[in-house]
């Protein structure tokens, strides 16, 4: 025998500083990987919801116009003769009324957006939470 510390094996390792090491490293990787995915996952949706919310929207303004000029020329022929200048107004002023409110119906859509990234930022605070206790 010599007088030399016997070398660990890769089973030893695994139990001292340099595993108590990769443990970590391979935990905090892993909790990484899912913060990640997390984070995939809400970009995801929140395209989604973008392509949903841009398509309602050009729907609504086509139809939406469409029927106002339809109802506007109905009118409009149907009062030629006796107050066509008294019922165009009163069609501007509706049409203006209606597109204050679609404006503020839209604002109002896009404010009330959840906060990007808003699930992953509290796992990732949950974790600081955790990590910073023990």
């Amino acid at each position: 025998m010599s007088g030399r510390p016997h070398a660990a094996g890769p089973g030893a390792a695994q139990g001292g500083v340099f595993g108590s090491l990769q443990r970590t490293l391979a935990t905090l990787v892993a909790l990484a990987h899912t913060r990640l995915d997390l984070a995939s996952a809400e970009v995801e949706e929140q395209a989604a919801r973008l392509v949903s919310l841009l398509m309602w929207g050009v729907a609504a303004v086509f139809v939406a116009s469409a029927t106002l000029l339809v109802c506007a020329l109905a009118l409009v022929v149907v009062f030629w003769e006796t107050h066509r200048v008294l019922i165009a107004t009163v069609i501007a002023v509706l049409a203006l009324i209606a597109a204050a409110i679609t404006i503020y119906g839209f604002i109002s859509r896009v404010r009330a957006r959840p906060r990007l990234f808003e699930a992953t930022l509290a796992e990732l605070a949950r974790d600081h939470e955790r990590l910073t206790r023990q």
